[in-house]
């Protein structure tokens, strides 16, 4: 039986800072700024489906940093595979699930680190992978709600850039 809930939403208006970085083949990637700050890490241990791995709760600062908008699309990574290869081979076509602007998958670690050097070579920006707590502290978007990553590539720039 469904239980009521009472939640309280708080919506504010505020600028932010993106770039469109300009791919191959007329394709873009949408960089939002994420600015840094501290927040708490992990999940306390009476949160519901917690894992063990999720504490101790800590503290954790970020320096701010650029992060992808949507997860990197098929059309994104294609445009990306086409680089001059910089270490491993990148499979132009690794989905299961077909559509330009679907999320890519079936690709391994090794291959979204690739994606990432291609995309510095080709941009002369430095990109690469979140850090786990990068992730974390973006997903949670100032929230201290239960918090469930989902596996996908998503690629972040720093602040510096």
């Amino acid at each position: 039986m469904a239980q009521a809930v009472n939640v309280v939403i708080n919506k504010r208006q505020q600028r932010v800072t993106y770039y469109d970085e300009a791919l191959p083949g007329g394709v873009t990637l949408r960089m939002m700024q994420i600015p840094g700050d501290t927040f708490l890490m992990g999940s306390p241990e009476t949160e519901v489906d917690r894992f063990d791995r999720e504490g101790p709760q800590h503290k954790v600062t970020v320096s701010g940093f650029f992060l992808g908008k949507y997860s990197v699309t098929q059309a994104q990574w294609r445009a990306v595979a086409g680089l001059p290869q910089v270490k491993v081979e990148m499979p132009p076509e690794p989905s299961r699930v077909k559509g330009n602007d679907r999320p890519v998958e079936q690709v391994s670690w090794y291959e979204a680190e690739e994606f990432c050097a291609r995309l510095s070579v080709h941009t002369g920006r430095r990109y690469g992978l979140p850090s786990e707590a990068q992730w974390e502290y973006a997903c949670r978007a100032g929230t201290e709600t239960p918090f469930r990553p989902l596996t996908e590539i998503r690629v972040i720039l720093p602040t510096s850039a």
